[in-house]
């Protein structure tokens, strides 16, 4: 891999990157926590090291695979001397796409929980192996299209997935009952988020009263339910106003507002600008 001088892996006009840290330099790049600019796999080939993503701490070893998404905290801390990682990185732009998007957001609270797992050695195998015929394709030249960029990422993602679902419960963290009543939330709301935004619906769900819930999500994550329902109708909207031909109207029709109007004013309220605005800039 050349010597990276800085966190900017991925370059405005690159869509996805892979490589391989052959001398151990690869820390230098993490020293300070800052925000990924892409979607981040980081799979860790020998020797151990101590991350922080956000504000916890995890531990990767052999066959760990660290998996951040645009703009969460990353830092390498603590790193032994035979430490080596192989990486594929993806663009902010290209995951935000529409159908990527809808394809895999039934995964991000997954990932969000547990953004390090411990592959087994046979899915270790194959994630190192899938990564390095792209470090190989990179090297030849073999220039790829958007949508085969895009499928590689989609089919990274699913697989995490499948592995994600093989381990269950069984390999969760263990949380208090208010942090469980957020994380099912969390699993609900990317189920509902286009049509229900109202409180009631989602407490009756959760078989609990509205303002047992307000309270409870405001106490574990500082955010109101409404910040978190808008976090995914924004990212949405965003997504199909970069990536799709769809006018403003059919964007808000397809996340259940019935008024343009309204849906203008409720986007520029979370980004300070129209859609039109978004999608010109």
């Amino acid at each position: 891999m050349k010597k990276l001088e800085k966190l900017d892996l991925l370059p405005e006009n690159q869509q996805m990157i892979a490589g391989i840290d052959m001398t151990g330099g690869f820390r230098q790049l993490f020293q300070v926590s800052a925000p990924f600019p892409g979607c981040l796999f980081l799979l860790c080939l020998r020797g151990s090291c101590r991350v922080k993503i956000h504000l916890t701490h995890y531990e990767m070893k052999e066959g760990s695979l660290a998996i951040l998404f645009p703009g969460m905290f990353f830092q390498i801390e603590e790193q032994s001397k035979d430490c080596r990682f192989i990486f594929v990185a993806f663009s902010r732009k290209l995951i935000e796409e529409a159908k990527l998007f809808s394809y895999t957001v039934e995964y991000t609270p997954y990932i969000f929980e547990r953004p390090v797992i411990d592959m087994e050695k046979q899915k270790f195998e194959l994630f190192r192996d899938s990564i390095r015929l792209l470090i190989r394709r990179q090297k030849i030249k073999d220039e790829m299209t958007e949508m085969q960029i895009s499928l590689i990422y989609t089919q990274l993602l699913l697989a995490l997935g499948g592995v994600y679902k093989e381990r269950g419960e069984d390999d969760s963290p263990r949380y208090n009952r208010n942090q469980e009543i957020v994380k099912e939330l969390v699993r609900i709301v990317v189920q509902y988020y286009k049509t229900e935004r109202n409180v009631s619906f989602y407490a009756e769900k959760l078989h609990l009263s509205p303002q047992h819930l307000s309270t409870t999500v405001k106490k574990v994550t500082g955010k109101t339910l409404t910040d978190i329902l808008s976090s995914f109708i924004i990212r949405d909207a965003q997504a199909k106003l970069r990536s799709t031909d769809m006018t403003v109207q059919e964007i808000a029709y397809s996340l259940n507002f019935s008024d343009i109007s309204f849906f203008g004013k409720y986007f520029k309220r979370y980004t300070g600008m129209s859609p039109k605005q978004y999608r010109n800039k």
